[in-house]
């Protein structure tokens, strides 16, 4: 590959994570926590996110139009992000144990949504469908929606689980992943 290595893909869900941790630490979203999955949930998940990197090894970008159209949508997606981790915070005025307000009041997993925008950001900063890495990249995309969806659809039975009928009435009450009605 003629690419220099510092215009791989690589370098951008990693750039991103430290932004996102950043912006948490920052934020201090002191309700946010790691979700409870099962170790071969976070196993599959660690495997899917290296195989990821691994893959974007491969994929080169250019500074063109496709790279600042990803860019804004990974800006998009930082900004539902934040938003997210500014609901998290303590409100002391707001005591429920669900959190229904701010942008979880348009999506119950802003944070898996804001992951996939981000995501989709990346890929289309890689823009070559001559190229068969990036095409297989595009397949990776598809396969990280559906294990996400998997990991949502576990974590809204945790949180049953763990929040009963509020939740359920929250469930009702707010879409899974967005909705401009409310």
């Amino acid at each position: 590959m003629d690419t220099p290595w510092y215009f791989r893909l690589f370098y951008m869900p990693i750039l991103n994570f430290v932004v996102s941790a950043f912006f948490s630490i920052i934020i201090k979203a002191k309700r946010m926590g790691f979700h409870e999955a099962t170790r071969s949930m976070w196993v599959i998940y660690i495997i899917i996110m290296i195989g990821g990197w691994v893959l974007m090894w491969f994929v080169p970008f250019r500074i063109n139009l496709a790279f600042w159209i990803g860019l804004c949508i990974v800006i998009f997606g930082q900004v539902i992000l934040c938003l997210g981790y500014s609901a998290m915070r303590e409100h002391p005025d707001k005591q429920k144990v669900v959190v229904d307000w701010g942008i979880y009041g348009v999506s119950r997993h802003s944070h898996f949504l804001a992951g996939m925008i981000t995501m989709l950001g990346v890929i289309i900063m890689g823009w070559d469908t001559k190229s068969i890495m990036y095409i297989v990249l595009w397949l990776y995309f598809v396969l990280l929606v559906v294990v996400n969806h998997l990991g949502v659809l576990y974590e809204e039975k945790r949180n049953i689980e763990k929040f009963g009928q509020e939740y359920k009435d929250y469930m009702k009450k707010v879409p899974r992943y967005f909705s401009l009605r409310r």
